[in-house]
């Protein structure tokens, strides 16, 4: 399965560098660029390193490769959800600092490290619900895996969200959605199909799904759901959602300021590309 979802080929030095894609920040790959300087003592002509080997990796070894690279630092889930509120996702709107909830796009202003003093105050986000606080999304559901450690604090994997489009989606899968009933004034909706996420948000929601799978497929993430479902029939969606909705600039900050606090980045953000690759 992961052979044919990253199925790519990359040179180790010239892509990761031309793609934008920080090599250093791989450890499996380090070693792939190194090169012996020829001694400063030598006085007779020494001919010029040759050019490295040239390094595929493809499949699976890809696959690893990054998934080495994918752990991070031990946080409890309210340490991540304190620097969620307070930095990671705490930006300028409507001139000033606050939260973009992730699927309602709705500004609500504030600084503070609790989600309880977001409140929605009106019904900005037009669900008929007026929230009284922000909480924290996982947007591969807690319940899967049983909200353990080290997944249940993974920054990559939350999102500050209103508490009514929080408990409309729940645990189901994301879907295209054809007759909703539930939605958001963005266009987050709830149908039969699923939950899907408004069209800004689209893209956030893939990166993370396929940065989840990719650092805990060898975990216990899929109790109590269909797999095959909830992700495999899903994967050309994501890839879909990717590419329609790249990464912006709040988006690839927050990977700067999550590295800061847990350690390690989502490579999908960093080059998109990779998950088509």
């Amino acid at each position: 399965m992961r052979s044919v979802l990253f199925v790519f080929t990359l040179f180790c030095g010239s892509f990761l560098s031309a793609s934008g894609y920080n090599s250093g920040k791989i450890p499996a790959l380090q070693s792939l660029n190194s090169l012996g300087a020829a001694p400063e003592t030598v006085a007779a002509p020494v001919p010029a390193p040759a050019a490295p080997a040239r390094v595929e990796l493809s499949g699976e070894a890809l696959f690893q490769a990054l998934h080495a690279a994918a752990p991070k630092r031990d946080v409890s889930y309210g340490e991540a959800k304190a620097y969620m509120y307070s930095k990671a996702d705490n930006v300028i709107c409507n001139g000033a600092p606050g939260i973009i909830t992730f699927y309602s796009r709705i500004c609500v202003n504030g600084s503070s490290a609790n989600g309880n003093d977001y409140p929605e105050r009106t019904d900005l986000n037009g669900d008929g619900v007026v929230d009284s606080f922000i909480n924290a999304e996982h947007i591969w559901p807690q319940s899967y895996f049983k909200s353990s450690l080290p997944m249940v604090s993974d920054l990559f994997n939350l999102g500050p969200t209103f508490s009514t489009p929080n408990s409309r989606r729940g645990n189901i899968r994301f879907s295209m959605v054809a007759k909703p009933d539930y939605s958001t004034s963005c266009g987050s909706k709830r149908g039969k199909e699923g939950f899907e996420p408004c069209d800004p948000t689209k893209g956030n929601v893939a990166r993370s799904v396929l940065y989840f799978v990719l650092a805990y497929h060898d975990r216990s993430i899929r109790q109590g759901m269909d797999y095959n479902e909830f992700w495999v029939k899903q994967v050309p969606m994501f890839l879909e959602w990717n590419r329609l909705d790249p990464p912006d600039a709040a988006e690839r900050l927050r990977n700067d300021l999550v590295e800061q606090f847990q350690g390690n980045r989502n490579p999908f953000i960093d080059n998109p590309a990779l998950a088509d690759r």
